[in-house]
């Protein structure tokens, strides 16, 4: 039994057939196959199971269970959205970190300017970056498709919709990065953090002196119960938008890109009918599912026929529930209250992307995979996906 599986930190009234020796940040099998590991992970633990590593919290794989914790707001709260050391004291998200009723008018406020509508009217513009980024490799025998387009194409468009400096692309993926990665030391965490706070307040200042069509300045004139968004609201809110846009489609697009270059059947399927691009879309969110969110217990209840006490940490593994063999929901954009407000710019900039892949480029394979491009987290990450492409492919 190693250190972090020590009896003194699992609690008494944990079950020992729910401990489990698993860590969602630094299980070892993550660095080549993040899925592979939650697969064998979901089809030898227990629905719900506690693991001591972390600090000790409950894992959730199941989607029924994680059904009842994401959407019985009365038993677990949102106030903690990470693993990490810290966590627990650190300032709450707007609106992802409130819970119900408390979230509601926040969350109603930014689908004003995310909702299915306005992201339609953005369209001309993704596809913009899309072309950009995708037409140039056409004539090249390989690629990074992280480097070459996940980063930047979603990066670059929130950015843009943000009202961010282009220029600085590179520093600020930099600093989202740096403070997700469960690998970056505390101090230099709350460093990297404290850069997001400056950026955001000069990006506040700047618009409150010179509004421009942004979505920044949409915020600073919006109201909320008759009053202005105060500037601590403001920038809790840009805050999680700023994690959140620069991080969490690149994502999406690798995982997903690097399953069709490996499947010749499904690349003509969709060149033969793009109409079904929206379908595969969502096929890739839910087997690739790549967020962990984090539920705390607000008082002592039971779960899944286990005790799990007030103040407990629970991690819910969506992975899990997009992929429990008996139960069809798709957890790839959360479920519940705080399903994710950008779902809408996602799928919008997934679609695009495809389309505009398959029409650009003629043939496409897996390149030789980079050591260690996997990790773990709340947020699994995919940082290089080598390709073939045209007759190299």
């Amino acid at each position: 039994m190693s250190e972090t599986l020590a009896p003194s930190a699992v609690p008494s009234h944990v079950p020992k057939d729910r401990v489990v020796d698993f860590d969602l940040y630094f299980d070892p099998r993550f660095s080549d196959d993040v899925h592979g590991a939650m697969r064998a992970a979901r089809d030898s633990y227990p629905t719900v199971c506690f693991t001591p590593h972390n600090g000790g919290h409950w894992l959730v794989f199941g989607g029924d269970a994680l059904h009842h914790v994401m959407t019985d707001t009365d038993r677990f709260s949102s106030r903690q959205l990470s693993l990490q050391p810290g966590a627990s004291s650190a300032p709450r998200f707007i609106p992802l970190g409130l819970d119900p009723p408390e979230h509601a008018p926040y969350r109603h406020l930014l689908l004003k300017h995310l909702g299915p509508r306005e992201i339609r009217g953005l369209e001309p513009f993704i596809r913009s970056w899309a072309e950009r980024l995708i037409k140039p490799l056409a004539g090249q025998s390989e690629c990074d498709f992280v480097r070459d387009v996940a980063e930047p194409m979603p990066v670059s468009v929130f950015m843009e919709t943000m009202g961010l400096p282009l220029g600085r692309f590179h520093e600020f993926r930099g600093l989202v990065i740096g403070a997700l990665s469960p690998r970056t030391p505390v101090d230099e965490r709350m460093g990297l953090h404290g850069r997001i706070v400056g950026v955001l307040g000069e990006l506040i200042a700047a618009r409150r002196a010179e509004p421009r069509d942004d979505l920044v300045s949409k915020l600073l004139a919006e109201e909320l119960d008759g009053r202005p968004l105060s500037q601590d609201e403001l920038f809790s809110i840009c805050y999680l938008l700023f994690l959140a846009g620069m991080d969490t489609v690149t994502n999406a697009m690798a995982y997903g890109m690097r399953h069709l270059a490996g499947d010749k059947a499904l690349q003509a399927t969709l060149r033969g009918e793009p109409g079904r691009i929206p379908d595969t879309v969502e096929e890739f969110m839910r087997r690739f599912t790549f967020v962990n969110t984090v539920r705390v217990a607000v008082q002592d209840t039971e779960l899944d026929g286990v005790q799990i006490k007030e103040g407990e940490a629970l991690a819910c593994v969506l992975w899990g529930g997009s992929n429990d063999r008996d139960d069809p929901r798709q957890f790839g954009f959360g479920h519940g209250p705080h399903t994710c407000l950008g779902m809408h710019l996602a799928r919008t900039e997934l679609r695009i992307m495809y389309e505009t892949w398959l029409d650009e480029i003629d043939a496409f394979s897996l390149g030789e995979p980079t050591p260690g491009a996997m990790h773990g987290g709340s947020v699994m990450g995919l940082s290089s996906v080598p390709l073939r492409l045209g007759a190299a492919a």
